[in-house]
């Protein structure tokens, strides 16, 4: 079985065709109640720029909109790649594939009954997160989670079919974004091939993390699972290096850079 010292042997034998491809939430950053609050762990932030030195690729693939990793990562080093790699960050400004922008308008619908509905049901702890080209449904706040759960479904599924956006369950939060063949899987896919590396790693801790683990396998490369509380066991069954959580994945991150930066 691989191990997490096999991965760093792997992507510091050849730096300049290797890479490394993270998740924000629960890989970078601890899971939290309120999601406008997550942040970097300390100590990312130094670690993304040194590894971004040496690699040929260093990128994000988070759900969230490019805008929302611009304002955490410093830099201009590390691809970002956000609401599930629809969108990238190229020659300063937000680049979206054009056949999901074409639903902007559709989302912006879904969003805004999703808070009437939510509105008028006032459940304590069910929040509306709007992200441009999606929008979540969280209920990480509820005091009641089971039966959050199983309402949100029902009112999600209800604003996907009047919308025709696609319906994308989470750890604790459902999705609705474009009806498209597109996926962190894709998005992986694209920014391999952009880079032009050979071994590849990617992190990740979520359901929608999947097609991205499966991309990167599929590739003969590796898969890193960062685990938590509230892990899927679709997650959990990912045949991937195992961490507990975001603060042994940095310490991973930092072992990584340590072995890059004694090759110099």
């Amino acid at each position: 079985m691989k191990t997490a010292s096999d991965v760093i042997a792997r992507l510091a034998s050849d730096p300049t065709r290797s890479g490394l491809v993270m998740d924000f939430d629960g890989v970078l950053a601890p899971i939290v109640d309120d999601p406008a609050a997550s942040a970097l762990l300390p100590g990312a932030a130094d670690v993304l720029d040194v590894l971004s030195r040496h690699l040929a690729m260093v990128g994000l693939l988070s759900g969230r909109p490019v805008s929302f990793l611009r304002e955490r990562v410093p830099g201009e080093n590390v691809v970002l790649m956000g609401s599930y790699g629809v969108e990238t960050w190229v020659d300063g400004e937000i680049r979206v594939l054009p056949a999901v922008a074409k639903w902007k308008p559709a989302v912006a619908e879904a969003e805004a009954e999703l808070r009437r509905l939510f509105d008028a049901a006032d459940v304590p702890g069910i929040h509306v997160e709007g992200k441009g080209l999606a929008v979540a449904v969280h209920w990480r706040q509820a005091r009641e989670r089971v039966a959050a759960a199983a309402f949100v479904e029902h009112v999600v599924r209800e604003v996907a079919a009047k919308t025709g956006l696609r319906r994308e369950p989470g750890k604790l939060v459902e999705e609705l974004r474009a009806p498209v063949d597109e996926d962190k899987g894709t998005g992986l896919q694209r920014a391999i091939r952009a880079a032009g590396v050979d071994a590849v790693a990617y992190a990740g801790d979520d359901r929608g993390d999947l097609p991205a683990f499966a991309a990167v396998l599929a590739l003969g490369g590796d898969a890193l699972v960062v685990g938590g509380v509230d892990i899927a066991p679709e997650v959990a069954a990912v045949d991937g290096v195992a961490f507990s959580d975001p603060e042994e994945f940095l310490v991973w991150m930092k072992d990584l850079a340590t072995v890059l930066d004694a090759q110099i």
